[in-house]
């Protein structure tokens, strides 16, 4: 008996140790919280490169993760997602980072909601926003956009508005000098209307699958070229976009010709601040340590990768992911400089609105 107390003790006593080694394993895993077992996304339309990539990036994330479920949702723009954020009704979202910085802000279209407590998780791939035609528009600049029929805009997604206002602007032409200013819902139908003559132009991101669709239907879908001077003031009156040269044939959009100065932006995953950094931790490794089993998804699915741009100057990036960076030596002195004021200064916004209220 006394021989079995002996053995029964140390068999205890080791248990525990490898219990308390097993709980700084997990904690070191970014599973020492409790995950959600469905993770809610929501992107912009189905068919567009940011939500086929997000079903793409959910296979490794599932994969890597607790998460097993991660459920994306074509519902829509910001508007509609920075509500269900803070309600606990969406868990993430990806979205042009530029755009987020207003959010974040609570300026411009999204004054009314205020400053939004939401943080980046990651940046990914590049979008190339201009107005699309066709050839036999005859509309080979944005002056030629005047008196014309024109989607100007997605529902529920205010980057769209500034975005059509300054490009006009660079021309010397506002909303008033179009014949008809419109907005779509879905990518492919806007497109379908400009394949069929219902409407002129379209801005929009270069989405493949619907600029494929117009180069078979209409020979080519045509992106209105900027000139160097118009590409510079659109970036410099929409804080976060920048200029590409795109060569002809790119394959994440589908371009037959070239596209000098052209307008673009990054897009991003969001999370709400509140989202325990374990778990944004994790979502992050998962993401940029295996974009090798994803990149073939997708033609931009390959540039969520850390030889991309992971980290991006736009919206404050969340703890977690901070974390991931850090470990990796991409996190640096002048992130750190841009996030503390990014931060302060949406801190002095919500100061200046409390003493208001």
């Amino acid at each position: 008996m006394k021989k079995l107390h002996v053995f029964t003790k140390w068999s205890l006593t080791r248990l525990a140790v490898l219990t308390l080694a097993m709980s700084f394993a997990m904690a070191g895993a970014g599973w020492g919280v409790e995950w959600p077992k469905v993770a809610k996304v929501i992107s912009p339309s189905p068919g567009a490169s940011v939500h086929m990539v997000q079903i793409a990036l959910g296979k490794v994330i599932e994969k890597y993760t607790p998460i097993e479920h991660w459920i994306v949702q074509p519902l829509g723009g910001p508007s509609l997602w920075l509500p269900r954020m803070q309600k606990g009704e969406c868990d993430f979202a990806n979205h042009n980072a530029a755009d987020i910085i207003n959010a974040f802000l609570g300026r411009g279209l999204y004054e009314k909601m205020g400053p939004q407590p939401v943080r980046t998780v990651g940046s990914g791939h590049d979008y190339l926003f201009m107005f699309w035609t066709t050839p036999d528009t005859g509309i080979r600049s944005l002056a030629d956009l005047k008196g014309r029929v024109v989607y100007v805009a997605q529902k529920a997604n205010p980057m769209f508005w500034k975005m059509t206002e300054v490009q006009l602007a660079s021309a010397g032409l506002t909303l008033d000098d179009l014949k008809a200013k419109l907005t779509f819902g879905v990518i492919r139908d806007a497109a379908r209307d400009m394949i069929e003559g219902r409407v002129d132009a379209m801005l929009c991101p270069a989405v493949p699958s619907a600029v494929m669709e117009i180069n078979e239907a209409k020979g080519e879908c045509l992106f209105i070229n900027l000139t160097q001077e118009q590409g510079k003031y659109v970036v410099d009156n929409n804080e976060g976009y920048f200029i590409q040269d795109i060569p002809a044939n790119d394959r994440r959009f589908r371009n037959k010709s070239a596209v000098p100065n052209a307008v673009c932006f990054q897009n991003a995953m969001f999370t709400p601040a509140r989202t325990h950094p374990d778990i944004v931790y994790g979502v992050v490794k998962a993401i940029f340590e295996h974009t090798e089993e994803f990149a073939d998804s997708h033609p931009q699915a390959k540039y969520w990768s850390l030889k991309h741009r992971p980290v991006a100057s736009a919206v404050p990036y969340h703890e977690g992911s901070i974390r991931y960076f850090k470990e990796k030596g991409l996190w640096t002195t002048e992130a750190q400089t841009y996030q503390d004021m990014m931060l302060k200064k949406q801190q002095d916004i919500l100061g200046k609105l409390g003493k208001k209220k």
